[in-house]
């Protein structure tokens, strides 16, 4: 895929993720419509940068894949989507993390810093969190929030070997973007959380497809 292709397909992507944050609270189906079409094109942008399906690239569109079912959950309302779409995007972080591992020895230090940084950040958000959510889901959204910093430390610690920037720094976005989704669920419904939160994960997304190849 050429650069020019790659550039259009980046920009559409975002535009997509945009379109269907402000469609929202307009028209449901054709919010889900972009959004769908923003999470296919990712997936799209990973197969065509894969030179060879190593466990890296496997990991990355096993990821994606999974983001994708939670795109889909999460695009309808009720709680059972927003469990179900924990549950997908819960693994697609898992994939993650295997896939960062797999790419080689993994720096000790910055693995290490990062995360000490996520479990500052996660106890606070939990704390944040905790006097708006159901208690029923205090076990699950623990268990989501260690998942993201095991995923984040090991995408800060995939620098030790052939770093690439794209990784951490995708990474950071992807958790960024679940606060938002958080914010949105349990704290309050604001367009803001998806204006921000849709195009911010979406980058994210496209970040790490890039990373293929």
């Amino acid at each position: 895929m050429t650069a020019t292709m790659t550039v259009t397909l980046v920009i559409a992507i975002i535009a997509l993720g945009f379109g269907s944050a402000v469609l929202t609270d307009r028209d449901e189906r054709l919010s889900r419509l972009a959004k769908m079409a923003a999470s296919t094109l990712v997936i799209v942008v990973a197969l065509t940068g894969a030179r060879e399906f190593d466990a890296y690239t496997l990991g990355i569109l096993a990821a994606l894949t999974a983001s994708w079912v939670g795109d889909l959950a999460l695009s309808h309302p009720g709680r059972r989507a927003f469990t179900v779409g924990l549950a997908a995007f819960a693994a697609a972080h898992v994939a993650y993390a295997v896939s960062f591992a797999a790419r080689g020895a993994m720096s000790v230090p910055w693995m290490l810093a990062a995360g000490i940084v996520m479990v500052v950040v996660g106890g606070g958000v939990l704390r944040w969190l905790a006097p708006h959510r159901p208690q029923q889901l205090a076990v699950p959204l623990l268990a989501y929030v260690i998942i993201i910093g095991v995923m984040a430390a090991t995408a800060f610690g995939s620098l030790g070997t052939d770093p690439d920037p794209r990784i951490p720094v995708g990474a950071s976005l992807f958790a960024a973007s679940d606060v938002l989704v958080a914010r949105q669920q349990f704290v309050v419904r604001a367009l803001s959380n998806r204006v921000i939160g849709l195009p911010l994960y979406f980058v994210a997304q496209v970040l790490l497809a890039l990373t293929v190849g």
